[in-house]
């Protein structure tokens, strides 16, 4: 899959800086989307913080 140019020019950027090649740099910002929205268990415990309220506070 190609992205538009400023996308590319980005995911380039950030598999250089984590010494990763492009479909790992995809699937690695891809998993923390996933899992901030609550779509992906991160496997870590805990509540989500969006789920965070007074109900839940120990």
């Amino acid at each position: 899959m190609n992205f538009n140019e400023d996308i590319e020019t980005a995911l380039a950027a950030f598999a250089q800086e984590a010494s990763i090649g492009r479909d790992e740099a995809i699937q690695r910002i891809l998993r923390e989307w996933l899992v901030k929205e609550g779509f992906l268990f991160s496997g870590e415990e805990g509540i989500h913080p969006d789920k965070l309220n007074a109900s839940n506070d120990d």
